[in-house]
């Protein structure tokens, strides 16, 4: 029995306890890992003035990670509600389980428990789950790895394609130019083939004017003449025209 008061808190001052003194705390540090009543906290701020202090209204703060207290209201854990297998305090029963009708005292469920087999393999059953969860952690880090090399992939075949449109572009501007000097060379070709033809077309047009135009005495000789040279000028013309055809072709 505590001096000063038989009362049983959730949470007893640590510091009034190493003096035999019952208190309610109303603080925790988990720094130093003490629950605090309000005298003992004003002390501790003046020692320890980085230290982070949580008051009841962060309770759930308190123990972080406490065997014996409930995760959920931070109080004690007495008893096992048989109905639902849960572990419960003052406040689980009051709160979620008034109807239930059956519950163990956790002091008596404990008694031969380090003895049993379920507890000697709790540990190899631990390191057994962990081990699924590096293999899960590992194939996660797999995972990630391929996304990062399906991104380094999808950057590599944009930059690829960027390469390739630069090259059909340099092709087309290149092919485009190629194209308008030689579309520049058959205009020009086909000018000076209409203007040969033309030509040709005038003086074979003179001749035969000339040819029939011819009188006197050396008709027959002149126009033996004439005959001469348009029997001479077709065989040049037919020449132009066939190469002109030939040049088409190709």
């Amino acid at each position: 029995m505590f001096k000063g008061s038989d009362l049983i808190h959730d949470y007893s001052c640590s510091k009034c306890e190493e003096d035999d003194l019952n208190t309610e705390a109303q603080h925790f540090c988990p720094q130093c890992d003490n629950y605090l009543c309000d005298n003992c906290v004003t002390r501790h701020g003046s020692y320890y003035k980085k230290h982070t202090v949580f008051g009841r209204g962060d309770i759930q703060k308190w123990a972080g990670f406490s065997i014996d207290r409930c995760d959920k209201h931070g109080d004690k854990l007495n008893v096992h509600c048989d109905d639902h297998q849960k572990l419960c305090c003052s406040v689980c029963v009051n709160l979620d389980h008034r109807l239930c009708s059956k519950f163990s005292h956790l002091d008596d469920l404990a008694r031969g428990f380090l003895n049993t087999a379920e507890f000697k393999q709790l540990p190899a059953a631990f390191d057994n789950i962990r081990s699924k969860l590096d293999q899960l952690m590992k194939a996660g880090e797999k995972q990630i790895s391929l996304k990062d090399s399906y991104g380094k992939i999808i950057s590599e075949i944009k930059a690829h394609r960027k390469e390739i449109n630069m090259m059909l572009d340099q092709i087309e501007k290149k092919t485009v130019q190629q194209l308008d000097s030689l579309m520049k060379d058959l205009e020009q070709c086909v000018t000076d083939e209409l203007e040969t033809c033309a030509k040709m077309n005038k003086h074979l047009k003179d001749m035969v004017d000339k040819l029939n135009q011819i009188t006197g005495n050396q008709k027959k000789t002149n126009s033996n003449i004439g005959f001469r040279k348009c029997q001479i000028k077709i065989k040049e013309v037919t020449s132009v025209m066939q190469e002109i055809q030939r040049r088409k072709v190709r």
